[in-house]
């Protein structure tokens, strides 16, 4: 199987309203940049995993999701890039954000790692 961007793959794929595919390993990726960018603040990395429960619950909408992670990730614009892989194109989180101050934690490379598999 091929996906959308290219990638052969055997895992299913995944995405906010089924607009952009991307693999379960991309998925998997992606949580462990999140956890590694708020290994000092872990509150972070369950607010986010609370965001994912809640979509997939329909508790909440894409909309939603996107103002709720703006808010958590605020700083962490790789993060944020990360995120919009998982987004359809008509809702990805514009950048750069000109009221935002660079965060002092240890930057995710995971902008590299998406290039890299695709």
């Amino acid at each position: 199987m091929v996906s959308s961007r290219g990638k052969a793959s055997g895992q299913p794929h995944v995405a906010i309203d089924n607009a952009v595919r991307v693999t379960q390993d991309d998925a998997v990726n992606y949580l462990k940049a999140v956890k590694e960018a708020f290994h000092d603040k872990p509150e972070k990395y369950a607010d986010f995993l609370e965001v994912m429960k809640d979509f997939r619950a329909r508790r909440t909408d894409t909309d939603g999701v996107i103002a709720r992670v703006k808010e958590i990730f605020k700083g962490h614009r790789n993060l944020i890039v990360g995120f919009n892989n998982f987004l359809p194109k008509e809702h990805e989180i514009a950048l750069p954000w000109e009221d935002e101050q660079p965060q002092q934690n240890k930057p995710v490379d995971f902008v590299g790692k998406v290039k890299v598999s695709f």
